[in-house]
């Protein structure tokens, strides 16, 4: 029986995702993320080890979020890579937490209107 090692739980939700390593930058798709890493889908002329900072962006109900993080590659793939997370913003953090944890019975929006910048709350459906 094959064992899960993974340290984190996984959600699968593609986003949109702008990776800067220090002479790249790839516009592509992340296809699934926890609070340890992410799966980005893609061809890449990087190496295992290779530092970059990664712009996720989380749209929903016209409400925009993005998340902003510096990660290293941890694996490279034929299709795609994996990033491991070395530091984000709190905010980033914050929201990349409540996203994994109520992703299966919750959206969030942006609440209330007005606010600069804006306040996003999850609110459970």
């Amino acid at each position: 029986m094959k064992h899960n090692r993974r340290q984190f739980t996984r959600i699968k939700l593609p986003r949109p995702i702008t990776l800067s390593f220090s002479k790249k930058k790839y516009e592509c798709f992340a296809t699934n993320f926890s609070l340890g890493g992410i799966y980005v889908q893609g061809c890449f002329e990087q190496k295992i080890g290779d530092i970059c900072d990664i712009k996720l962006s989380l749209l929903e109900n016209k409400a925009a979020m993005d998340i902003k993080a510096v990660c290293f590659v941890v694996r490279l793939e034929e299709n795609g890579l994996a990033l491991q997370f070395t530091s984000m913003e709190p905010t980033s953090f914050l929201f990349l937490q409540e996203a994994l944890l109520y992703k299966n019975n919750a959206h969030w929006c942006e609440e209330p209107k007005g606010t600069n910048p804006p306040v996003y709350n999850w609110k459970i459906i």
